[in-house]
């Protein structure tokens, strides 16, 4: 096994937890078949400090016929105007140039410029989430992005004065080919945006449920600078942002074509003072993760073994790792609901625990909120459920109950 950044060997076992299905593989509740287990091993990169997971499940099966919609949640809606307006102060656009957002979804993101009159372009390889895209007037591609197709829209397009990708870079089975790609495709002044799970928050945070197979790689800004070295690309500045539970923006460029800012280095600072390229840290996060497991699992079945009704609420990606690595099950989840149509009617992954239509099901005792990053904007709409007596568990970073 080899390191998917430096190529090196120098790769140690951090955390084990253990076999689980691809956390998107919602099968219907038609078809009565199990999903298939995979390992999910975290590995730590002795030469480049690239953090990392093991196993790869194929792009094709992961990416192409999935349920992930990024308009669904004002929240990310929200998140995704402001950066779109935090680029137009850095950017100023001319009438030939044009934003591409590479695995922009259902292209939500991207409305925003368009509605500016700024020329857009998606790429996307999900069927569901190019059509959408493209129904809304946001031009999709509708392929995995990589060093040929980015030749291909060069060819057509010309370079782009903007690059966004979000929760994108560290989903990359051909991690090198994307970047060479992105540095074709990048114009001279051009400016690269890159958002993802900040792996000191995750590690702060304890938030183990950010470890699925769709996640590669897992980026601080030392590592990821190391990666882009390979490319010419540098980072220079960047702003750390609390959605999906903490998140980071690098805003990068061709090498040396912008200073690195303070806050940038201050950030850089804060890593290494942390210790966050060396092993340590994630030793200690896998302990504590299996502390908050052992919690959690004893809470959940602690309010069953009372006769209470549990449901999941949400089914978000990353609520299949808590449920798999927790191993809770239907006997301790009565039902997963959702907002989702795309996810109503299937069995959550890697379990029998059906996932129902959150409107049309009645409410239960306790509620496991499974989508905890958007903890504000959920319980905002959940006041009637608390004033009747119920109670919404957050299983992350260590399990707590909300109630009146």
């Amino acid at each position: 096994m080899k390191c998917r950044c430096c190529g090196s060997g120098s790769l140690e076992l951090v955390f084990d937890l253990g076999k689980q299905a691809w956390g998107n593989d919602f099968i219907p509740l038609s078809e009565g078949r199990s999903s298939r287990e995979y390992p999910l091993e975290l590995y730590f990169c002795h030469q480049c400090s690239m953090v990392q997971i093991g196993y790869t499940i194929s792009k094709q099966k992961m990416f192409i016929n999935h349920a992930y919609l990024s308009g669904t949640t004002k929240s990310l809606k929200t998140h995704f105007v402001i950066v779109a307006e935090e680029i137009l102060q850095r950017v100023a656009f001319g009438p030939e140039d044009y934003i591409l957002d590479v695995g922009g979804n259902d292209g939500t993101f991207l409305e925003h410029f368009l509605a500016r009159g700024i020329k857009v372009l998606n790429v996307d390889s999900g069927i569901l989430q190019a059509k959408l895209s493209n129904e809304k007037g946001v031009t999709c591609i509708n392929k995995f992005f990589t060093r040929g197709s980015a030749d291909e829209i060069i060819a057509q397009y010309g370079q782009a004065k903007v690059i966004h990708g979000s929760g994108i870079f560290f989903h990359l089975e051909d991690l090198h080919s994307v970047f060479r790609g992105v540095k074709n495709l990048l114009s001279p002044e051009g400016l690269l945006v890159a958002e993802f799970i900040y792996l000191v928050s995750m590690v702060e945070n304890c938030a183990y449920d950010q470890i699925y197979h769709e996640h590669l790689l897992y980026y601080n800004l030392t590592s990821f600078q190391r990666l882009l070295d390979m490319f010419d690309l540098e980072i220079f500045d960047t702003h750390m942002k609390p959605i999906h539970g903490g998140s980071c923006i690098a805003y990068i460029g061709h090498k040396g074509a912008v200073r690195r800012t303070k806050a940038l280095e201050e950030a850089v600072s804060r890593e290494r003072a942390g210790g966050y390229d060396t092993i340590n840290p994630y030793f200690i996060f896998r302990d504590r993760a299996q502390r908050s497991k052992d919690s959690l699992t004893r809470m959940i079945r602690n309010f069953k073994s009372q006769g209470l009704s549990v449901q999941a609420l949400g089914a978000p990606v990353k609520g299949s790792t808590i449920l798999n690595y927790c191993r809770l099950t239907h006997e301790d989840i009565d039902c997963a609901v959702e907002i989702n149509p795309y996810k109503c009617g299937t069995y959550y992954p890697g379990t029998k625990i059906p996932v129902y239509d959150q409107y049309k099901t009645p409410a239960p005792d306790i509620y496991l909120l499974l989508s905890w990053n958007f903890k504000d904007e959920i319980l905002k709409k959940m006041g009637q459920f608390l004033d009747k007596g119920g109670q919404v568990v957050v299983p992350i970073p260590d399990p707590y109950v909300i109630k009146n």
